[in-house]
């Protein structure tokens, strides 16, 4: 139950393999994850060091997650939306369940709730057990039903503890940033367009999957909520050229409208369907899938928003378009791009407009600015650029919710400082500072900024 008088959710997110560590504990098989960063060495080429989820923040081992608890109660949360590793609960991907790894995750949703916070579990976030992703993984059809069967173990294990579940998070950062850039570093070579084209296929099992699950967890009896984390960012062409106002245009299809589409419209743009129809022969979409995502439609929509993206028209990239390394934009740039508020408040109030106003919640929001915006003063870590960015950005949210959008929560990203994928422990985005030797945290001035926010409450928008 929300603390805050109007029900608004305030929590902070997480990813497994970002912070559990214990990669062979407990019975826990291999994950693609964990393939791709101790034998592959992916982060080498991005962040210059040899680093690994090995251990991350130690979040698996409970003495540790205990004080962690401790933190989020002392932030104020209501929430702790985090995920589940699917290689922890099925060693294998199916089949055989690992009832150490099932009980260590009904434990930590207890000892949530025994704080007085609600558990939110992300199903899926990129760590697929390494014998489903030497199958084929995502490209492969079957895939739908692996994920089914993975989601009906979780629920079953987790039962009342849970009653707000997220099926997958950020489609097309994993599928068309990560898994494209990782395949590149392994080939010696660049992403290529006909690499990302085969991408489309895996994005179209994801969203049949999340439907899928969806319906199953109704037909199941379930009677929490059920939704899609998705990456969101208003697509601004960087000149005001035609060309570059097209570019935007196929970029936003791609990169938002194409899932918004599918949870909401039950189909995807006519452009996603025609370029990736012509990169990939494999790229088929039968009726019964979209029948399927139209009979189910998710009970809420995660936003994940870090900041805007400026497109340039460039006939010899991928899709024609560049995007993410241009920033014409005068305000101050974090890891993720310039820092823009009323991008967000304009993004959710684009959804209420053109979506049916669904339920949101911010399933993932913040920034990471490096080394000068964490420095360390008398025993806290000052850190103006994050916690003005935390600051503005929830604002901005909540003038979105006075102007009708149906807003419903905020979690930060992230409560800790993490292990971030490609570039290893280089970037950090938490609002606790972690030592990555001694494991010892320290709240940082943006937490302190975020724990005023969440004292003061949606009223504080009037």
């Amino acid at each position: 139950m929300a603390k805050d008088e109007r029900g608004f959710l305030w929590g902070a997110a997480s990813a497994a393999y970002q912070v559990e560590g214990g990669w062979q504990a407990g019975g826990k098989g291999l994950s693609n994850w964990d393939v791709w960063t101790n034998i592959d060495r992916v982060t080498e080429p991005v962040s210059g060091k040899f680093e690994t989820g090995n251990v991350a923040i130690n979040a698996y081992d409970r003495t540790q997650y205990l004080e962690d608890i401790a933190l989020m109660q002392r932030l104020g949360l209501d929430c702790y939306r985090f995920s589940l590793s699917w290689s922890r609960l099925l060693p294998d991907g199916a089949g055989r369940i690992n009832a150490t790894g099932v009980a260590h995750y009904q434990r930590f949703c207890d000892d949530l709730i025994a704080a007085g916070i609600e558990p939110i579990v992300t199903l899926f976030h990129w760590d697929l057990p390494q014998a489903l992703q030497a199958e084929g993984g995502w490209h492969d059809r079957r895939s739908v039903d692996w994920f089914r069967d993975y989601a009906r173990v979780a629920r079953e294990a987790l039962g009342d503890r849970v009653s707000k579940y997220i099926t997958f998070n950020e489609p097309f950062i994993d599928l068309f940033l990560m898994e494209p850039m990782i395949a590149a570093i392994k080939e010696g070579g660049a992403v290529t367009e006909a690499m990302l084209g085969r991408q489309g296929i895996a994005l179209h099992h994801w969203m049949v999957a999340s439907a899928a699950v969806i319906a199953d967890f109704r037909a199941a009896g379930f009677q929490g909520e059920i939704g899609l984390a998705l990456p969101l960012m208003p697509m601004l062409p960087e000149s005001g050229s035609a060309e570059d106002a097209a570019s935007a245009g196929r970029a936003d299809a791609i990169i938002n409208r194409w899932c918004l589409d599918a949870m909401f419209k039950g189909r995807y743009p006519d452009e996603v369907m025609e370029i990736f129809g012509r990169l990939d022969p494999a790229f088929r979409v039968e009726p019964a899938d979209f029948a399927l995502m139209a009979a189910n439609r998710p009970d809420f929509l995660g936003v994940n928003f870090y900041a805007p993206s400026y497109i340039r028209s460039d006939a010899a990239a991928p899709f024609g378009y560049r995007w993410f390394d241009t920033n014409p934009d005068p305000a101050p740039r974090a890891f993720n791009g310039p820092v823009r508020p009323d991008a967000l408040r304009t993004l959710l109030e684009r959804i209420r407009d053109d979506y049916g106003n669904p339920p949101i919640y911010i399933t993932e929001n913040g920034a990471g600015f490096g080394p000068n915006d964490e420095v360390m003063e008398r025993g806290q870590v000052v850190d103006p650029l994050r916690a003005d960015y935390v600051a503005r950005h929830i604002a901005a949210a909540l003038e979105a919710k006075k102007n009708g959008v149906d807003l419903r929560g905020y979690m930060v990203w992230s409560l800790f400082d993490n292990f971030e994928w490609l570039f290893g422990y280089a970037r950090r985005f938490g609002i606790v500072h972690v030592d990555f030797e001694t494991q010892k945290r320290t709240p940082k001035l943006s937490f302190e900024t975020y724990r005023a926010i969440i004292a003061r409450g949606v009223a504080q928008v009037g």
